[in-house]
């Protein structure tokens, strides 16, 4: 039943109009309630007459801001009223999982052939108070994606099945209409020859017009099929989760929705001497370096290498420069000098301009030659001539590389440390473990190992290695020790300094030839070898290289592809917990604890299962549930949620104080912490202060206790006493003491 309905007047006029908000809310409960009534219209205010005419809608909604159209089939619109011109599209329950604003436009197909483009509106959607299920997903909700999904199967199955039913009653149609001609042929036998042959004429091009109706009938099945296909390829990729893994999830407050920056994260030690430095001082300021010349220093400048290029690319450089004082054009000069051959060309993003004491971006594009080298040639200068007496020149570490013509916001380089950002898991490393690096050599043959398996018929692999070579070699592999079977040419790898890689198919061929798990590295010509050193190698298996790392420290899910962290949920990847028992933990210097280890079997000593339960889950007080469990050593599992009397404040959780300091809200006299026990937050946690006065510690919490998944304090003391503990919802590692048969959880 329609217990809501929108009306909305579609005018027919050649007029551009804006978007008509219309001011309806539609809410997530209003299930088979909604409707939107169109009254379509002529120019001359008449109802248009929509008999053999088709009205289409269009509707969009919002994924942040990025725009995806809602599927709407064709039998979803009523006609109410041919006559009339009225039109029905009632809100499906799919419509109403999402919330936010609705983008639509009518659109009138007429029987002669004609088309108008009537009207575009809005509307919104708006979560029930009941629907308290909804769950948050950027600007609008899902309500439940099964729920969702199976809408959009049941819409697409009905829109199927009324087509086939079309596609039945027109056959049958046609099947009637040609008995009822071959039955009119064959009582008009008597007729004379040219009347039977112009009926049958006749019925031959009713018969050509019927199959034409099957023929589209069968397209606009196509069609729908094809649109359910698209539609529920859509719904499915919504479904799964995007990946991305990091060393690091310190991303800052960067723009992110820019291009890439491959050049290197920059630093004071980066930079090298250019020319004499007499009169000149060199600081490091946190975001740059300061370098501070006398009235009287001779030109010179600093120096920053830069390999992370590749040729036949076009790329913009970025850098931000000022000064203490205004110094005239001339004075400071900033390029890019590239190798290309034999020659060196400068680029140029700053010269014969003024430079202020604003810090300021200066960016210049660029493209590197076919025949552009990686080497300590390729590089940026920042150049100081002797021309405007004492001053101190700033150069931003900031500095930005980026493929295209069009600089944008600056960023990190996340495929360099401390990061190593990767859409792919790590991959295994098969290469040989028994390699000492770093390898320095001369030889022509600089790397020639059996790698830990073998190779397998049309398996795609991946060498990558970090290496310095003279700009006259080239690296080439082999997959043979004697250097016959040729895997290719290693490339440098854009964003990366000094980093090589070859993406090789092992043939049937090859294996034949005798490649079993070898790798072969050859600096070539052999004529003009030189010195070359490899700090790390590694194959892994497919098409895409990862980190040389030993794990990812984070993993990141996002429901769209994107390269934007921020736009990813970050977590302790599983590998970099299961770490964080087996490296050894100290007892006397504060550490960080990575992570907890999940014991299977118990924890065994010497066969005997010690993670004894000291302490069962008890109810009392302010704390509902609390209990620990002794894992061995100085080890302690410690779980409770913490109740707060207050729900406004710092009952809320801003601050957490161990110790007697007079806040009658947040002090816990009963725990003295007369061990200065060990904290973990899920994190990192170190103790804002300690008050020697008291022995208590002070520990800041970045929590409002909203939400479960945030760090969190745990406390535990002595258990050599009655065991007393600070927790909060879940729990936690601890380190103390051994318990002693007293040991037990008291008030």
């Amino acid at each position: 039943m329609n217990r809501k309905t929108g009306e909305i007047v579609v005018p027919t006029e050649p007029v551009s109009r804006a978007t008509k908000i219309t001011g309806f809310t539609f809410k997530s409960y209003d299930k088979s309630a909604g409707v939107l009534q169109f009254q379509i219209k002529n120019q001359d205010g008449s109802p248009t007459d929509l008999i053999d005419a088709t009205v289409r809608l269009f509707m969009y909604i919002y994924q942040g801001e990025e725009k995806k159209e809602f599927p709407i089939f064709d039998n979803q619109i009523i006609t109410e009223s041919y006559m009339q011109g009225i039109v029905k599209y009632p809100i499906p329950d799919m419509l109403l999982s999402y919330e936010g604003k609705v983008d639509a436009n009518v659109y009138i197909d007429f029987p002669d052939g004609s088309h108008t483009d009537n009207l575009a509106f809005t509307f919104n959607i708006e979560k029930s108070i009941i629907d308290g299920d909804v769950q948050l997903n950027g600007e609008y909700y899902f309500k439940d994606f099964q729920q969702l999904l199976d809408g959009v199967k049941q819409e697409a199955t009905d829109a199927v099945n009324a087509a086939l039913t079309n596609v039945d009653s027109t056959i049958e149609k046609a099947n009637q209409q040609i008995n009822e001609f071959v039955e009119g042929a064959t009582q008009a036998i008597d007729q004379t020859i040219d009347e039977v042959t112009e009926q049958l004429q006749a019925t031959q091009t009713k018969i050509d017009t019927v199959s034409q109706n099957v023929t589209s009938a069968q397209n606009n099945l196509k069609a729908v099929e094809d649109k359910m296909n698209q539609t529920n390829q859509q719904i499915g990729d919504l479904g799964k989760l995007k990946k991305m893994y990091s060393n690091s999830i310190d991303f800052g407050g960067y723009d992110y929705s820019g291009n890439p920056n491959i050049a290197p994260n920059v630093g004071f030690n980066d930079f090298y001497n250019n020319g004499s430095q007499t009169g000149y001082t060199a600081k490091d300021e946190v975001d740059h370096i300061a370098v501070t010349r006398t009235a009287d220093a001779p030109p010179a400048g600093k120096l920053l290498n830069l390999r992370t290029l590749l040729p036949n690319k076009t790329y913009t450089l970025s850098v931000d420069i000022w000064a203490d004082m205004e110094v005239p054009s001339g004075t400071i000069s900033c390029s890019i000098r590239l190798r290309e051959g034999t020659e060196v060309r400068s680029v140029w993003a700053l010269i014969n301009k003024p430079v202020s004491t604003n810090r300021t971006t200066y960016s210049v594009t660029f493209t590197t030659a076919a025949n552009f080298v990686t080497t300590e040639e390729s590089r940026i200068s920042l150049w100081f001539n002797d021309s405007a007496g004492a001053y101190t020149g700033y150069l931003g570490y900031n500095i930005k590389i980026e493929e295209g013509s069009t600089a944008t916001p600056y960023q990190p380089n996340l495929l360099d440390a401390p990061y190593y950002l990767s859409k792919m898991a790590l991959g295994k490393n098969i290469a040989n473990k028994d390699v000492q690096f770093p390898i320095t050599t001369t030889e022509y043959s600089v790397y020639s190992k059996a790698n830990v398996e073998d190779y397998k018929v049309n398996q795609k692999y991946v060498v990558t290695m970090k290496a310095t070579k003279p700009a006259t070699q080239s690296f080439v592999a082999y997959l043979d020790l004697q250097g016959t079977i040729k895997a290719g040419n290693l490339t440098p790898v854009e964003g990366m300094t000094d980093v090589w890689q070859l993406v090789f198919t092992v043939t049937q061929a090859n294996i034949d030839a005798g490649a079993v798990r070898a790798l072969n590295i050859y600096q070539y010509p052999s004529a003009t070898k030189g010195a070359v050193q490899i700090d790390w190698l590694k194959i892994e298996k497919g098409d895409t290289r990862t980190p040389n790392i030993s794990q990812f420290k984070y993993f990141g899910e996002g429901l769209k592809d994107s390269n934007n962290p921020n736009d990813y949920s970050w977590d302790i990847t599983p590998e970099y917990t299961e770490k964080g028992l087996n490296d050894s933990v100290s007892l006397t210097e504060p550490e960080t604890i990575l992570g907890l280890k999940n014991f299977a079997e118990g924890l065994q000593s010497s066969g005997v299962n010690v993670a004894v339960e000291y302490a069962k889950a008890t109810d009392a007080d302010k704390y509902t549930k609390h209990g620990a469990i002794y894992l061995g050593g100085c080890a302690w599992l410690a779980w409770e949620t913490l109740i707060f009397q207050k729900t406004e404040g710092y009952a809320k959780g801003s601050y957490i104080r161990l110790g007697a300091d007079g806040n009658a809200s947040f002090t816990y006299s009963d725990v003295p912490n007369i061990f200065g026990g060990y904290l973990w937050l899920g994190g990192v946690c170190q103790p804002d202060y300690t008050d020697g006065g008291f022995g208590s510690y002070h520990i800041t919490v970045e929590n409002n206790f909203d939400d479960a998944r945030k760090p969190i304090v745990r406390f535990i003391d002595s258990p050599t006493t009655p065991v007393k503990k600070l927790a909060v919802r879940g729990f936690a590692l601890v380190f103390a003491p051994a318990p002693t048969e007293n040991s037990q959880v008291k008030e």
